[in-house]
């Protein structure tokens, strides 16, 4: 059985002997003393029963019904009854002992009307709150072990199935073959008009998602059918866990199974399908993900379900690479971003807003006009912004935060910065292997590391190795921002660092809060246009000169390049000219992209490239889906006269280390426009290859033209498609001009600033200390303007 990674709980408290003893002793005494209340006795069974007196526990639980038995009058014990004199009884929930006993809550049974069943229901409802005290407490064998008991007592009791089993996946006794035992069908069908802890069915519809299992699909989908009454936010836990999930451990057949029991329960349920299409996309079922999303359109009856599920469709479209599709849908989609920011007066729904704040990232994929997308992008988190602050309580430093949460356990030191880095992406993903040099070199005497990483796995060795045990404090949290918020609040963060921008919706509801006195995006996709969001980190190539004109953000630019990083790990080459096809003397141009970033401009050019350089090839690498990119490239090649046998179509390999040896066969990379590549394009730079790139305005479209200067090369930087076309040629017939570029490339490996991650780590140090000193100057400045007023 397959068992996903669940957090570890923290540890169970262990209940003190001696507080315990004095509770049997207490209610002990005012038993013999004439208190004979049955509560009383419920309670003295469970004090047995957490001593492990199983035995003794049974027999004083069945006192009140020998006696109902016997018909004998029991009196309700109430405060200060019965003249004992003896003081109340300890109050050990504090210690995760018994629990807090409150003298004021009793059943209110009439003398002559207690009967059999009055006297179980209310045995039932004592295990059921103690059981909810000790979960709570998070005593967990006591709360298992009470709910065991309960089920004894009353195994229709729907709160308890809810609990045992959550229970046993807390203390990790959790086996999903066990769910059919339980009769969990029969409970939740007798349990229509009953109440249950809807929050306890939620922590239990989160947690049992880390079983992938059918038996967990059936048990979710029963949830579903029998509890109509929270049937919708018990779809909208499971698809945001299912998202979560995902997003943490990958592509899984049990996270779309699980979406498709929802779906069976609401066929028209939108958010439902719109996750269950990114989860098909992610699984490259492309044309399936397609069908779904333009089913969840057909549903769409307002502006921001149709925006949300249009987004969902264009990504679809892209990344499959089924361009030639797709310019209906974009059109689309450019009308409706145009109406939502039309509407200038009209807040954002609660539940969707979040959806929105990322809807118009694919637009950089489509066109280089900045001047529109930024324009756009920025009154989109505007609005994001004024609708989160309208819901939102005032969470800044100067009314502070949720009292409950801790302060960190590293103390702050005087004159020391403390940096958060807030990311789902610290893994084996783009963000991840660009960044973390970061952490390798950061000056512990001056500054102070936290990791703040979202739904990742904290198992994960590529995470631990570069970022969890190189960070002065680590975290890996779920998806509850509200958590996350507080944290770094009582982390005392000064600036916050945002690694994830438009790439994941949670993050920018965090930076909407504000948690830090100063926040930076940096990488990511572009900048994320929040209010909230002060700098957003640069340099002098990465964005031209205007660019301040239509970022709302503070363009911040570092003295050399924007990012570097001291090179990358190689593994061993799977790739050899024979076994494609293609003579030792070709010349081989290469592409290696995702879906989203072949334009049919970009890939007219490059076919271009190929029919002016004979015996040429050209080698496409991406996730795509193969019949789509084959049928894209084919009809553009036919077009151009390019003969589709010089085409090669490259599968996926084992890993990173695998495809950056495969790299190794290209003669020249050809670059995407408007949306550069990053990670590829440093790849190939460090492994020695020519590549053509073409420069445009936006962010996207200038990545590799930094890379490449802050390299040391200016071959094959082109200012236009033309330009583009002839450098490609250029180097495709000129073997010299390559083998140039090469030894500049190896050359330059140990002087150039791309490769000197110790250097651009000083770089980024000394723009936080300037940050921080702009930040304490203003602070410094309103405190004088308050004294003088």
């Amino acid at each position: 059985m397959q068992v996903l990674h669940l957090p570890q709980s923290s540890i169970d408290r262990q209940f003190d002997p001696d507080r315990l003893d004095q509770t049997i002793e207490y209610y002990e005494t005012i038993i013999d003393r004439g208190d004979e209340a049955h509560l009383n006795y419920w309670y003295l069974g469970i004090a047995y029963l957490l001593q492990e007196r199983e035995i003794d526990a049974q027999a004083t639980w069945f006192i009140p019904f020998e006696r109902v038995s016997e018909k004998s009058r029991i009196s309700p014990l109430t405060p200060n009854s019965g003249g004992t004199g003896i003081e109340s009884p300890p109050e050990l929930g504090d210690l995760g002992g018994v629990w807090v006993v409150d003298l004021t809550f009793q059943t209110p049974f009439e003398n002559d009307s207690v009967d059999v069943e009055a006297l179980t229901h209310d045995l039932a409802s004592t295990l059921d709150r103690i059981a909810t005290e000790k979960l709570t407490l998070n005593c967990l064998d006591n709360a298992w072990l009470i709910s065991q008991y309960l089920r004894e007592v009353d195994a229709a009791h729907l709160n308890n199935l809810f609990r045992s089993i959550l229970l046993e996946i807390k203390l990790e006794r959790f086996d999903p073959e066990t769910l059919p035992d339980l009769d969990a069908a029969t409970i939740l069908g007798d349990a229509e008009n009953r109440e249950f802890d809807r929050q306890l069915l939620a922590n239990l519809l989160t947690a049992i998602l880390y079983y992938p299992s059918t038996e967990v699909c059936e048990f979710i989908e029963q949830c579903l059918i029998y509890l109509p009454k929270c049937q919708d936010e018990s779809i909208a836990i499971v698809v945001d866990a299912v998202l979560a999930l995902e997003h943490k451990f990958g592509s899984q057949a049990f996270f779309i199974e699980a979406l498709e029991k929802c779906l069976a329960v609401q066929p028209d349920n939108i958010a439902t399908l719109n996750a269950l299409s990114k989860l098909y996309c992610n699984d490259r079922d492309y044309q399936q993900a397609i069908n779904i999303a333009n089913r969840a359109y057909e549903l769409c009856g307002n502006l921001i379900s149709k925006i949300v599920t249009n987004n969902t469709i264009i990504r679809a479209i892209l990344t499959s690479g089924d361009w030639l599709n797709a310019d209906g849908i974009i059109d689309r989609h450019y009308r409706l971003l145009s109406e939502l920011v039309d509407r200038e007066d009209e807040l954002l729904p609660a539940n969707t807003s979040h959806l929105v704040i990322g809807a118009a990232v694919f637009i950089a994929c489509v066109t280089d006009r900045p001047e529109y997308f930024r324009s756009l992008q920025n009154q989109i988190a505007k609005k994001y912004l004024q609708s989160t602050q309208y819901r939102l309580p005032n969470r800044s430093r100067s009314v502070g935060f949720a009292q409950s949460i801790a302060p960190s356990s590293l103390a702050k030191r005087s004159g020391v910065i403390r940096i958060g880095y807030l990311a789902s992406t610290l893994r084996k993903h783009s963000v991840g292997w660009l960044s973390r040099w970061l952490w390798q070199y950061y000056d512990r005497e001056k500054f102070q590391v936290f990791n703040y990483c979202i739904n990742q796995n904290p198992d994960d060795p590529f995470y631990q190795q570069w970022f969890g045990d190189r960070a002065d404090v680590s975290y890996c949290f779920g998806d509850n921002v509200d958590e996350i918020i507080d944290r770094i609040q009582a982390d005392e963060i000064d600036i916050l660092v945002d690694l994830d921008s438009l790439t994941l919706n949670l993050t920018a509801k965090i930076l909407a809060a504000k948690p830090a006195p100063v926040q930076v995006s940096w990488l990511g996709w572009d900048a994320t246009g929040l209010p909230t969001v002060d700098y957003f980190m640069a340099d002098r190539y990465v964005l031209p000169d205007n660019a301040q004109e239509y970022y709302q953000e503070k363009i911040w630019r570092l003295p050399h390049s924007y990012l570097a990083v001291n090179g990358f790990e190689i593994g061993i080459a799977t790739l050899k000219r024979r076994d494609l096809n293609i003579p030792d003397d070709a010349i081989i141009y290469w592409s290696g992209q995702v879906g989203h970033k072949r334009h049919p401009d970009t890939v007219r050019s490059q076919l271009r490239i190929l029919k002016a350089v004979p015996n040429s090839y050209f080698l496409i690498k991406g996730d795509t889906d193969p019949q789509i990119v084959r049928e894209f490239f084919g009809r553009i090649a036919a077009e151009e006269g390019v003969e589709f046998d010089r085409l090669r179509f490259l599968g996926k390999v084992a890993d990173e280390y695998t495809h950056r040896a495969n790299l190794a066969i290209a003669d020249i990379v050809l670059d995407t426009f408007p949306y550069n590549g990053a990670t590829t394009t440093l790849e190939t730079l460090w492994m020695g290859i020519p590549m053509v790139t073409q420069v445009g305005q936006q962010f996207a479209a200038r990545n590799s033209y930094t890379f490449m200067v802050n390299a040391g090369i200016e071959e094959g930087i082109a200012w236009n498609a033309q330009e583009y076309v002839e450098w490609g040629v250029k180097l495709g017939l000129d073997r010299e001009l390559r083998m140039q570029v090469r030894e500049k490339l190896r050359l330059n490996r140990q002087t150039a600033p791309v490769w000197n991650a110790k250097q651009f780590t000083l770089d980024m140090e000394a723009a936080y200390r300037q940050m921080w000193a702009i930040y304490q100057a203003k602070q410094q400045e309103v405190v004088e303007d308050d004294s003088n007023n």
